[in-house]
């Protein structure tokens, strides 16, 4: 299972879009199928509004994973030093250690 958040649509009751940088959306999605299983609305905190930084992509390439370990189990949107930045935790599944790395 993932949870994934995401920057969501915003809309008024008059159906006209309303910009709200903190309007997201959070879903659990089915590792194996990609089906989403439950969404709600949430609001997203300050890193996760932040629209510049690295991708989520750059960062799981930098994070040092590597198969078959350490495997990424956590990305986290974090502001580090007044700037956007990945929190990537991965465990090494031989020990069962979880390392924390940032990314830029």
């Amino acid at each position: 299972m993932w949870r994934l958040r995401s920057v969501d649509t915003k809309y008024d009751m008059f159906g006209e879009r309303v910009e709200d940088p903190s309007f997201g959306k959070e879903s659990l999605v089915d590792v194996r199928t990609l089906e989403t299983l439950a969404s709600h609305t949430v609001e997203l905190t300050d890193a996760e509004q932040q629209p510049t930084g690295s991708s989520i992509y750059e960062a799981a390439r930098l994070s040092g994973e590597r198969w078959p370990t350490p495997l990424i189990i956590e990305m986290a949107r974090v502001t580090e030093g007044g700037a956007p930045a990945w929190r990537v935790t991965t465990c090494d599944t031989e020990t069962n250690e979880h390392s924390v790395t940032t990314v830029k």
